[in-house]
């Protein structure tokens, strides 16, 4: 979600254009503000933030930053968002190993299952930033503890609603550790 323009971290447009300042961003997170993302537009510094109470945050931001424009963009930095399995691979005994494509800071948050004689369904969700993560797509894992072994049972992705492919993510790397 970006509001205009180009867009930066908060660490690169602070070392980049000094916009706001180490300090700046330690006194407004002492008062619950923190800094999400800073952008030039159209000639505006644009300031995306989270904090309780909108109006005490915008009025603390400008205080502090001048003459801003300031995105209060929820309560809290984080959100969870549905997201689709890539994969999974049985483990020992009841664990069901699962594979997310993640990127920057999100990650998997919780994993919801339903199990019947033919199937297991899962919904994941990701933890993400509400103003966006950047940077590679990664393949993490997720794991979650089945009722009974999945024995000859389809996985299903819950967010897709489509069986997901079996992936044996030890081949090729010799044995698993431990």
């Amino acid at each position: 979600m970006a509001i205009g323009g180009t867009r930066g971290t908060v660490p690169n447009m602070i070392n980049e254009r000094e916009i706001v300042s180490a300090q700046d961003s330690v006194a407004l997170l002492r008062e619950g503000i923190a800094v999400l993302s800073v952008e030039e537009h159209e000639g505006r510094i644009q300031v995306g933030v989270s904090g309780r109470d909108d109006e005490r945050v915008r009025r603390r931001v400008v205080e502090r930053l001048g003459d801003v424009d300031v995105w209060v963009v929820g309560d809290v930095s984080r959100q969870l968002r549905p997201r689709a399995a890539s994969s999974y691979m049985p483990e020992d005994g009841n664990v069901l190993h699962l594979r997310y494509v993640v990127q920057g800071g999100q990650h998997v948050d919780e994993i919801v299952t339903a199990e019947d004689d033919a199937a297991v369904v899962v919904f994941g969700c990701i933890c993400m930033s509400v103003v966006g993560d950047e940077g590679p797509p990664i393949d993490a894992p997720a794991f979650v503890m089945l009722e009974r072994p999945l024995g000859g049972r389809t996985v299903i992705d819950g967010v897709s609603g489509t069986p997901l492919p079996f992936r044996n993510v030890y081949e090729g790397i010799g044995e698993p550790l431990g």
